[in-house]
C-alpha cells in the first residue's frame, strides 16, 4: 500500500462505509460524510448502481479518497480498477485477486478472519488487512490473540464495529483504523 494513503488512513482512524442503496441514497450519504469532514470513504459494490455511482462521485469529488469495497471476484476487481479508485477492499482472500492486485500495483486490502487467511495474505506481501466480520469472529479478543502471532500485521476491523465499540478496537496496537456503516 502506498505510504501516503496509509498515513491518511491512520490519521483519519474511522473509515465510513456506504453499504447498500440506490444511486441517490449513496450520493446523499457520501455528501453527508463529506460535510462531517471525512476525507476517506469506502463505497461497497452491494447494489447494482454502486459502481456507476462511485465513478460519478469520483469525478465530482476528486479531492476525496474513495475505496471500493465488497470485491468478491477477480472480474469485479478488474472492472473497478479501470477507474483508478484510491483503494479496493475484499471481504475475503483469493489468490487470483491477490495476484492481480500485486501485478497491477493496486492498493488492495484483503479480508481475513483466520490465521490461514492471514498467512495467504502474507504470501502476497499484504500487511494491511481487513478483519471481517470483526464482531462475529471474536472482536478485540481475537485481534489481541492475532497480535501475538502476527506482530507485523495491521488490521482494519469492519463488521459489527459501531459508534459504541470502535474505540476499543483503535486502542489495540495492531489496529490502524476501523470501518463501519454507522459513522
Amino acid at each position: 500500500m502506498q505510504s501516503d494513503l496509509l498515513d491518511k488512513i491512520m490519521f483519519q482512524k474511522k473509515i465510513p462505509i456506504i453499504g447498500k442503496g440506490t444511486a441517490d441514497e449513496i450520493v446523499n450519504k457520501f455528501k453527508k460524510l463529506i460535510n462531517n469532514n471525512y476525507e476517506i470513504i469506502e463505497i461497497t459494490l452491494r447494489s447494482e448502481e454502486a459502481l456507476e455511482t462511485a465513478i460519478k462521485i469520483k469525478k465530482e469529488f476528486s479531492n476525496i479518497i474513495i475505496g471500493i469495497g465488497s470485491i468478491k471476484t477477480l472480474t469485479m476487481l478488474r472492472e473497478a480498477s479501470k477507474y483508478n479508485f484510491n483503494f479496493y477492499v475484499s471481504p475475503g482472500t483469493s489468490s487470483e485477486i491477490l495476484n492481480y492486485s500485486n501485478l497491477n500495483n493496486l492498493n488492495f486490502i484483503p479480508g481475513v478472519a483466520t490465521p490461514s487467511d492471514i498467512m495467504t495474505a502474507i504470501e502476497y506481501k499484504k500487511t494491511i488487512l481487513k478483519f471481517f466480520h470483526a464482531e462475529r469472529n471474536g472482536g478485540t479478543s481475537a485481534l489481541k490473540f492475532l497480535n501475538e502471532i502476527f506482530e507485523n500485521i495491521k488490521f482494519i476491523p469492519t463488521g459489527g464495529v459501531n459508534i459504541n465499540n470502535y474505540q476499543s478496537y483503535l486502542d489495540l496496537p495492531n489496529v490502524i483504523s476501523v470501518g463501519s456503516t454507522s459513522f
